[in-house]
Formats: C-alpha cells, structure tokens, sequence
C-alpha cells in the first residue's frame, strides 16, 4: 500500500508540473516566443520544408496555435515532454525493475532541457519525443523482430527526418548498435528492416523533392550556424564545451540526488545486467556529434543536446538498487517535487513580470495586436484592399502576419525566403515592409517591385512598460495594381 501511494504521487506531480507549464505561460504573454512565431507562421503556409528547417513542427504547432491561441504552443511543448517521458517509463519496464523506471522518469524532471527551455517551442523540443519514440521501437525491433515494430521505427525515423535532420545521429547509433552485437549483424539483411527502411524513405520523399527544388536552402543555413558556432572556439575547445554544457544541465538531477543521501558509495551498484542498450543509446549520439565536430571542425551549439539525454534517468537508475529506491520513493518525490514547484513560481514571474524587472521589452511582451491593427490602418488610407502581405525583420512581419488573417510574411524583405510569394503575388495584393527606427535603411532585395507608393513611421507603445519609450517602426508600401484579388 505504501509503495502505490508513493507512485501515485509521482503521477500526480508530473501531471500538475505538466498543467502548469502547459496552460499559465500562455495566459501571461502578450505575444508569443521568437522561434514560437516563426514555426506558428510557417506552419500555415503549409510547405514541403523552410529555409531553416524541415516542415512536420510546424505544421504541428500552427494547429495548435490557430485552435488554442497563445495557450496551444506552450501546451504542445507539455505534451511533447509527456510523450517524451511516457516511452522512457516503456524502455524502462522491459530492462528494470518497477521502481527503477519510475526513477528514471522523475529524474528527467531535474536535467534542463525538461523544464526552463519548454516555455518555446521549436524543432529541438519537437525532436524529444520522436528521439525516445524511436529508441524504443528500435528496442523492440530488435529484439522481437515483428514487421509492425520496424514499420512503426520506420514512420517515426521519417517524421524524425521531417523535424530536424540531426536524428541522423540517433539512426548512425542504431546501426552501430546492429553492427557491434553479433546476433544482431545478420539482422541488417533481414526484410523487417528493410521494410522499415522503406517507410522512413517514403515518408522523407516529399521533403527530399523540395529540397532539389529550392537549392537546399536548409544546409545552406545549417552551414551559416556551424561555422558561426566554430567561430566561438577551436577545433578541440567548441566539443569539449558542448560536453561541459551538458554535464552542467544535468547539475539539478545530481544536486537533488544528493540531498536525497545518495552521496554514500553504498548506494550505487554496477550497472543492472541486460542495460548495456540503454547506456550505448544513451551515450553514443552525443559522442558521435562530438567526434563529428573534431574531425570537421564544424562548430556546435549548446541546444543542439535537447533530445540525446531522454535515457539519462534510465542510465543512473541501472546503477541504484531497486530496493534502495523503493525505500526512498516518498523522499525523492518530495524534494523533486519542491524543485519543480521553486521552478514554475519563478517561471510565472519571468513570464508575467520580466519586462517590468528588468525595464526592457521582451519578445513576450511585444504590442502584436497593436501593431498590426495599426498597420492595416495606415494600409486603409491607400488601399481598399485587405493587407496581406508583409516584409521586413523575419521576427517583425511574422508576428504581425499571424494577427492578420490570411496575411502571408517575406521573412528578412528577402523573396527567395519566402516561395510562397513571387512578383506576381506582389503586384496582384500588393505589401507592405517594416523597418525599426524612425530612420529607415531599406535594403535592395524588393528592388526589382519598382518605387513604393507610400511611407511613414508609427509608434505604439509597449504594453507592459508604459512609461518606456514607444516602438518605433518606419514602413513603405506597394500597392495592388488591379482590383482586389478574390
């Protein structure tokens, strides 16, 4: 009886944790997060891929934008981070005892990634759940060898590829795995895999197409951050910083265990029998980025760690007795518990109060709405036409394209970022372009729309800091060259 109340409590912890950080955020923002409002705007233009990223967390997350608001982003972080910690308690259940998965799961709940970094949603949040979804399909795959497991590896390996193409990384693991156990080499030729294989191909085609088609704008910009990242360090330091980084993350776990007496030597073991799976899955992407970036010299950024540490909690909880854990459960619960509840008091009052403590503007506490109703004012003087277009800033006219409806967003004034604009579309709707300041520098990439009909400066004041000087904002605009297009 004592053990059931005390894996309930750990159930309703997460749940709470979940709820909060799920639904508050999105009631205290004015606006919405950076790479929240790129992806929410992405997502409704419904592409094959953008000049960033692969296109399946976008489209996700403009569902749940466009259905629940500022709420639907911060929720859809929850849920990844609850799919996340649902296929660890499974990878958990088939290698360890009972008590150890429990363990392992709310020991994630004290590794960075899993709290702080949630409140904005992108494609390393995104890749989590896909990350520990495949771990354990593959888990499964190869050891029970049922079509319906590779198939299922299969469609998430390619949903994967369709987030964010560092699970590379994860599938070069997988393979090493295969290579490296001996019952598991004539595998490599057998159809279950290759079915999967097949799947995870189909699913990625219709991105590969587009890639062809748009000069594969993705490395191009992957490439810009690699060596902007080299740039920090050198061919040595950069990795050994990111192993470093990493190791910090973790520092709340390994605090919190402490407190909870595991210090003692007389608590840790050797690794449980039959975890060699867990500690290779859990360590070798990592140390294959790493050796990536030394033998390269491509450089590395911090975050790009989000999803290789879902196995952490299962690789501490191998080397604690079960027994030991299930004495100390309610211990464990509570101090984790206090963690988490320190945690979301002071995320609400970042949220809700960051502005105003550091008297300066933040990306959630931007005048949207304001904006773009001042916009569409200006726009109404000169045009009977509704404003669907805007240029400037990719952060400026994204998060004004998505307060207006049916409005699309040339991110950077920049065309060739935007394929769902042309000239055509210019000329027919007509568009306007922003520029910070009261001075306007106009760059040359809209040069070819010819000269603009109108320009002028407004100035909106910020919604958290009234007193603080006002946004400012200088715009020109063209306008449609026929009647309104239907």
């Amino acid at each position: 009886m004592q053990q059931g109340i005390v894996f309930k409590g750990l159930w309703y912890l997460l749940f709470a944790h979940l709820f909060i950080w799920g639904f508050l955020p999105g009631l205290l923002v004015e606006s919405l997060p950076l790479d929240v409002v790129e992806g929410a705007y992405w997502g409704g233009e419904w592409q094959w891929g953008y000049y960033k990223h692969p296109p399946f967390p976008a489209w996700v997350l403009h569902l749940f934008q466009s259905s629940l608001g500022d709420i639907g982003p911060f929720f859809l972080s929850q849920i990844c981070i609850a799919l996340t910690l649902f296929c660890v308690w499974q990878i958990g259940r088939r290698s360890l005892a009972p008590e150890q998965s429990a363990f392992a799961v709310l020991a994630l709940m004290g590794v960075y990634y899993f709290t702080w970094p949630t409140m904005e949603f992108n494609h390393n949040i995104a890749q989590m759940p896909i990350w520990a979804a495949a771990v354990w399909l593959f888990y499964r795959a190869v050891n029970d060898w049922r079509y319906a497991d590779w198939l299922l590896l299969g469609l998430v390996a390619g949903l994967g590829l369709l987030t964010k193409y560092s699970i590379l990384v994860l599938l070069a693991a997988m393979f090493l795995w295969m290579v490296w156990r001996p019952e598991l080499r004539k595998g490599l030729l057998r159809p279950q895999l290759w079915s999967g294989v097949l799947v995870m191909a189909l699913v990625f085609l219709p991105h590969l197409l587009w890639l062809v088609q748009h000069d594969f704008l993705p490395f191009t910009y992957f490439e810009d951050r690699t060596v902007s990242a080299a740039e920090d360090g050198s061919r040595i330091f950069g990795p050994l910083r990111f192993l470093l980084v990493q190791l910090v993350d973790h520092l709340p776990l390994l605090l919190l265990l402490m407190m909870a007496g595991f210090w003692r030597r007389g608590c840790w073991q050797k690794p449980a029998a039959g975890t060699a799976f867990i500690w290779f899955m859990g360590l070798a992407p990592a140390l294959l980025t790493l050796v990536g970036a030394i033998l390269t010299g491509a450089g590395m950024r911090d975050m790009w760690g989000t999803p290789m540490w879902n196995l952490s909690g299962l690789i501490l909880a191998s080397m604690i007795p079960a027994d030991l854990l299930r004495q100390r459960q309610r211990r464990l619960v509570v101090l984790f518990g206090g963690f988490l509840l320190l945690l979301a008091v002071l995320m609400l009052l970042f949220v809700g109060f960051k502005d105003q403590i550091r008297n300066k503007p933040s990306r959630t506490g931007w005048p949207d709405q304001a904006l773009a109703q001042s916009l569409s004012s200006e726009w109404s003087k000169h045009s009977g036409c509704p404003l669907k277009l805007v240029a400037g800033d990719y952060w400026l006219a994204e998060l004004i394209a998505l307060e207006l409806p049916g409005a699309s967003a040339v991110p950077d004034a920049d065309l060739k970022l935007a394929p769902w604009v042309d000239q055509r579309r210019v000329e027919a709707q007509g568009m306007i372009e922003l520029v910070g300041g009261d001075q306007p520098r106009w760059g040359d990439t809209l040069a070819e729309l010819g000269a603009w009909a109108a320009e002028g400066q407004l100035s909106v004041p910020w919604p958290r800091l009234p007193d603080h000087e006002p946004l400012r904002l200088s715009w020109r605009l063209w306008l449609p060259e026929s009647d309104c297009p239907q």
